[in-house]
Order: structure tokens, then C-alpha cells, then sequence
């Protein structure tokens, strides 16, 4: 049996979600802070029917997928603080008396 063959006969699958072409519409209602299970119920009644856990874990999946804005690297300190360690003062412990030996020690 030749499986190259074979697997080039099969059927090619669907990779992407049937959510994918109403992203933007699921990503609107979650800026307008909608919950998964409010776009779920949208969704339904405009004719797609989906589970709120696979909103879920399409939004999920998509934010992931975002592309992240870079950040520009960050400075060194100015060299004038790097020389100065930062040293705490010692603890200070008060200045004990002796107690009088006697209640009219004058």
C-alpha cells in the first residue's frame, strides 16, 4: 500500500474555525464588554450556531495570536547612580536607664 498516494486522495480539511469570518463582529462585542455566552446567544439568533465555551476559545486563540506592539529596550542608569551603592542606617537602639534601687532613691 502506498501512503503517499493515499494521502494525496484524501480530502482536504478545514483548518480555520467557522468563527474566523465574524471575527471582527465577536471582537466589536467584546470591546463593548459583551460576556462569550451574550455573543453565543447573538450569534445564534443571527443564524450561527455556536457554543459559548468555542466563543471562548476562539477569543482566546485570537488574542493570542495578536500581534504584540515592541517596546524599546530600556536604559541603563545614569552612571553617577550606579557608583553610589544605597546604604541603610544603622539601627538605633535607645539609651537605657538603670531602674532605682529604691522607691525614694533622690
Amino acid at each position: 500500500m502506498d501512503l503517499q498516494k493515499a494521502a494525496e486522495a484524501e480530502a482536504e480539511r478545514r483548518a480555520r474555525s467557522k468563527l474566523e469570518e465574524h471575527r471582527r463582529a465577536i471582537m466589536a462585542l467584546r470591546a463593548k464588554k459583551w460576556t462569550y455566552r451574550q455573543i453565543a446567544k447573538w450569534l445564534n439568533e443571527h443564524g450561527v450556531p455556536v457554543t459559548f465555551p468555542s466563543v471562548y476559545r476562539f477569543c482566546e486563540r485570537s488574542i493570542a495570536r495578536r500581534p504584540r506592539a515592541t517596546r524599546p529596550p530600556l536604559e541603563p542608569p545614569p552612571p553617577s547612580t550606579q557608583a553610589e551603592p544605597f546604604l541603610l542606617p544603622p539601627p538605633r537602639t535607645p539609651a537605657k536607664s538603670k531602674p532605682p534601687l529604691h522607691k525614694l532613691d533622690i
